[in-house]
């Protein structure tokens, strides 16, 4: 059991990630690049994060794993941002060895796919 919750932690810690990647990238699209041809350079060996920029509705299905993941933690009555205020990303950046958020790419994005 205790095995169970700490890969629901740290599957929670890396979708964290990948949530910021993707709001960062589309506030960025919709801020200062609206209406322009914009196209992120970040590298996406699997695809998938090109694939979650494509798709429209990716940060709210995010959200909602997220705090799906906070339900099964016990967690059911908190707000998303409360969930992603708990974090600290320079945290986490250290703990999965990321510089920045657009080093997503090195987490196993396929494995985190797979577990949704």
């Amino acid at each position: 059991m205790a095995t169970q919750s700490i890969e629901i932690e740290e599957l929670e810690e890396q979708l964290i990630l990948l949530y910021r990647f993707v709001a960062q990238i589309n506030s960025l699209k919709r801020f200062y690049y609206s209406g322009m041809d914009y196209k992120p350079v970040f590298e996406d060996d699997t695809g998938i994060l090109t694939e979650l920029l494509e798709n429209e509705e990716s940060e709210e299905i995010l959200k909602t794993c997220i705090l799906e993941l906070e339900e099964d933690k016990g967690n059911k009555d908190l707000k998303f941002h409360e969930v992603l205020d708990s974090y600290d990303v320079e945290e986490l950046y250290n703990k999965y060895e990321l510089q920045d958020v657009v080093e997503v790419n090195k987490l196993d994005l396929k494995k985190i796919v797979d577990s949704l």
